[in-house]
């Protein structure tokens, strides 16, 4: 990676060892906060398992916008299970990275967006959701 301060699209095709993964329930409104979502969430988690992962990893300036660093899912090789990776050992693998120098945020336009109390501090959540 040519700098810690860029976005990297990720994926790794590869054989794993282990993999833990989490995938959290369709959510209805009113919509819970994420760290009450997860509350419900299943837990899988796979050995000796093919399969991809994608994601991002996120420089550490946009904190607040995104949670900084990786952000992994995974999906099995015959796409019939995986989820939001928490814990992994790979075996081998062949990996393709996308430097990306682009952001680009675009905002709700909605009464719901509008009139959300947004103001709050969310790191500690955000911290226990990821983990």
């Amino acid at each position: 990676m040519p700098s810690e301060n860029l976005f990297y699209a990720v994926r790794v095709d590869g054989n794993f060892s282990y993999i833990k993964a989490r995938s959290v329930p369709r959510q209805e409104k009113p919509y819970p906060k994420l760290a009450d979502a997860v509350s419900s969430q299943s837990v899988f988690e796979f050995e000796n398992i093919s399969g991809t992962l994608v994601g991002f990893r996120t420089p550490e300036y946009v904190k607040g916008v995104n949670v900084p660093g990786y952000h992994l899912h995974f999906i099995t090789e015959d796409r019939s299970a995986g989820g939001h990776v928490l814990d992994i050992e790979m075996e081998n693998g062949e990996s393709s990275l996308d430097i990306t120098n682009a952001f680009f945020m675009e905002l709700p336009t909605s009464g719901d967006f509008y009139n959300v109390e947004l103001g709050q501090d969310l790191q500690a959540d955000m911290e226990k959701v990821e983990k």
